[in-house]
């Protein structure tokens, strides 16, 4: 793919504010068992841990508008899941179950015992499997935009990649250019709904999106929906951990109505649609979102304290 994408997408579709020196998220990475892991820490000592894990095709540059209010209230990781963002898998790897794993070795690494987990977008069915089967290593969840449930309701053509094994065979060979173009495009332009990611996150997120590797990663990760979602289906009723579900009513992709369907499903969970918000709604909605999760973790935290 020509630099003209490129070049097109910072002129049109990045936000206007310059270019940051010191850039908190200029990659770094940890080895945790066999991967190499991108992150990025702000400890604070006596703060409950928040765990922000990314979508796709971003990376975690998808905080870089909430980073600085929750570091002022929490100690802070965020990572690229394997296979996402700039932290690199095989294909073999990718799948719910399997990454969900590696958040608990990631935590195990850190030294976090217990955190309150984000999962947006893919990062949806790998929190609620993290959660399913390792409870007690969190405090909440909060998921959005992605799904939980089978079959989800999406918008056609991510129908057709779940469910058809051809779509996903053109869609890693013959039209992989086109679907490479058209993540890029939603990563930087129609997953929101007014706001513009960064000139860095543009650049990283043409990196992440015509990245060979990275694009076969998630053709296969959708391939295990249609095993991995019904299992997650199931066991929705068994999480007992507080669960903060945000979406934004105008996705195209990942319909409201999930939403809707996990809020009914997980027992104690609280559904907050933000109304201008879009596929990517932690950032459309901004501090309507920040000052959501934020006030319903310190809500939690007085009533265990009360309690």
């Amino acid at each position: 793919m020509t630099q003209a994408l490129l070049n097109k997408a910072l002129t049109q579709f990045a936000s206007v504010k310059p270019e940051v020196q010191d850039d908190p998220f200029a990659p770094q990475f940890v080895v945790v068992g066999k991967f190499k892991i991108r992150y990025l820490r702000r400890e604070k000592s006596n703060a409950p841990t928040l765990l922000l894990l990314n979508g796709l095709p971003q990376s975690i540059r998808m905080w870089e508008s909430s980073i600085d209010s929750f570091s002022e209230k929490f100690d802070l990781l965020a990572i690229d899941l394997p296979g996402f963002g700039l932290s690199q898998a095989a294909e073999a790897d990718m799948s719910p179950s399997l990454l969900s794993e590696v958040v608990i070795e990631v935590m195990d690494y850190f030294n976090i015992q217990q955190a309150h987990l984000v999962g947006p977008d893919v990062g949806v069915p790998i929190a609620l499997t993290a959660v399913i089967n390792h409870e007690d290593r969190f405090l909440s969840l909060n998921i959005f935009d992605g799904p939980g449930n089978y079959p989800p309701k999406l918008s056609p053509i991510l129908t057709a990649v779940i469910k058809s094994s051809f779509v996903r065979w053109l869609a890693k060979g013959i039209i992989k250019k086109s679907v490479m173009k058209t993540n890029f495009l939603t990563a930087v332009k129609d997953g929101y709904h007014y706001y513009k990611p960064s000139k860095e996150a543009v650049k990283e997120y043409y990196d992440i999106a015509f990245n060979e590797q990275s694009h076969q990663c998630a053709v296969s990760f959708f391939s295990t929906y249609s095993k991995e979602l019904p299992w997650i289906e199931q066991r929705l009723k068994e999480i007992s951990l507080p669960t903060l579900i945000t979406w934004g009513k105008l996705d195209p992709f990942v319909l409201v109505e999930n939403a809707e369907v996990l809020a009914k499903q997980i027992p104690n969970s609280e559904l907050v649609i933000f109304e201008n918000a879009s596929h990517f709604s932690a950032e459309d909605a901004g501090t309507e979102y920040v000052s959501q999760l934020i006030n319903w973790i310190e809500s939690l935290s007085e009533q265990r304290l009360a309690g």
